[in-house]
């Protein structure tokens, strides 16, 4: 008996009881007539109403040699209904204490506006003459162009956006939209104009967008604000081109992207996965997180506890419409690039060689599902998760389902679905870094035949 405590009644210690039930939360249907389709969260309790816009009009439904249209339409949108009136547009928005976003991916051009739920109505009058009638002035343009090109500049400096761009270019066929970045190319953006941002953004169809409207509603005219904001709103260009489904192409390759001096080499690996819609999905996740989702994970108890290559390394799954990619990524020290890469093998053939236990699985499992009450406590998250299953036309019932999905997960049918859908045989791995140090020692390793590219976008 520790001293000092002697006639003192201790308490046991608390045990971890078990994880109360959640369910995600489920929203109302509608639609704005003949407009976009909506969708209403009621979340008692948050005073925060999130309201996600999502139009069908991704990069990867640019016109052809217009890279990069996408991502500039929707910076172009934050500068308001006046010429050069960015700065007043921001500043109606925060006298209603009101926020406004907007970004592009390959998938969908979103429209992001978080507002007290008090000031909802007044905030999406304002949002809907942004969406309704933006200027989109040439000289806004301009400017925006030169923004962009600056933002390139940096990409260009960044390792991990690096290899993440080489990784797209090198595993997708040049003519597929994925191959090349989301948000252009120096030279694909610099030859911009005002007139092909206002062509891209009239040819938007309102009626094949979703609305999602998230927040403590009760008492509210939630619905009837959003339509007020969006009724009657047309597009008035052309169609777009139908986005591609091209799939990656996985085979075994090493690409060094050449940094002189670097003193760190980042890593990334990666492979062709099926979409979310495939029910094998859900198994990929859990997968993924036992290879890279922690630091206790097997490639962080190896790479970082183990070899100290580095502060850590992550696995997971990039989420396009048309198909998946899991990814290995990372930074390491140059000298020991080979070592890590080879030492990253074995931990992703491992699942195939020995399997999951159930310990790891179940650790897997319940930070992805058993954390989701945390995850989603806000209005701004379960908007934009259920934004995101819209414009990847998965329903709103999907997250539900893929939670369901992880915790009914077992470890062998998780093994099965990762030696199903990845093949660490045939991995592309991107190296950024110093060329005349790694290559060699990458060569050794006999995994694949390594090229060299020193290439700019």
């Amino acid at each position: 008996m520790p001293p000092g405590t002697a006639g003192l009644a201790l308490q046991p210690r608390p045990v971890p009881g078990p994880v109360p039930p959640w369910a995600f939360p489920a929203g109302t249907a509608g639609r704005v007539p003949a407009g976009p389709g909506t969708l209403r969260v009621d979340l008692p309790g948050r005073s925060l109403a999130a309201v996600r816009l999502v139009l069908h009009s991704g990069a990867g439904r640019e016109p052809g040699g217009l890279d990069g249209v996408a991502t500039l339409t929707a910076h172009a949108l934050l500068e308001g209904t006046e010429p050069g009136g960015g700065t007043a547009l921001t500043a109606a928005f925060e006298r209603l204490g009101a926020s406004l976003y907007a970004s592009a991916d390959l998938t969908a051009l979103r429209i992001a506006l978080d507002v007290p739920v008090t000031r909802l109505g007044p905030a999406l009058e304002l949002f809907s003459s942004v969406v309704r009638r933006p200027a989109l002035d040439d000289a806004d343009v301009r400017r925006l162009v030169r923004e962009r090109l600056e933002e390139i500049a940096q990409e260009d400096a960044d390792p991990g956006t690096r290899a993440m761009r080489e990784l797209r270019a090198v595993m997708f066929p040049a003519e597929a939209r994925a191959s090349r970045p989301t948000g252009g190319t120096r030279t694909s953006v610099g030859t911009l104009q005002g007139s092909d941002i206002r062509a891209f953004y009239g040819s938007v169809v309102p009626a094949e967008a979703t609305a999602v409207v998230a927040g403590d509603l009760s008492g509210t005219e939630a619905d009837a604000a959003l339509t007020a904001a969006l009724e009657g709103w047309a597009g008035t260009g052309g169609p777009l081109p139908t986005a591609d489904r091209i799939m990656p192409e996985s085979a075994a390759r090493i690409v060094v992207v050449d940094r002189p001096g670097s003193v760190q080499t980042y890593l990334a690996l990666g492979h062709g996965v099926p979409d979310r819609s495939h029910h094998d999905w859900p198994s990929l996740v859990v997968a993924s997180h036992v290879l890279g989702g922690g630091l206790t994970s097997r490639l962080n108890a190896v790479l970082r506890e183990e070899k100290g290559y580095t502060y850590g390394v992550r696995a997971g799954l990039l989420r396009m419409r048309h198909c998946g990619l899991f990814i290995t990524q990372g930074a390491v020290h140059t000298e020991v690039t080979a070592d890590a890469v080879a030492d990253a093998l074995t931990e992703l053939r491992s699942i195939i060689s020995r399997g999951i236990d159930a310990e790891e699985h179940g650790s897997s499992v319940r930070a992805l599902a058993d954390r989701a009450p945390a995850e989603y406590e806000t209005s701004r998250a379960v908007a934009a998760e259920l934004a995101d299953a819209s414009a990847s036309g998965l329903g709103a019932d999907y997250p539900s389902n893929y939670l369901a999905a992880v915790r009914a997960s077992t470890p062998d049918g998780v093994a099965r679905a990762y030696n199903k859908h990845i093949d660490p045989e045939a991995l592309t791995i991107i190296a950024v870094g110093d060329a005349a140090q790694i290559r060699e020692p990458l060569e050794k390793l006999g995994y694949a035949p390594v090229t060299v590219t020193s290439k700019e976008e």
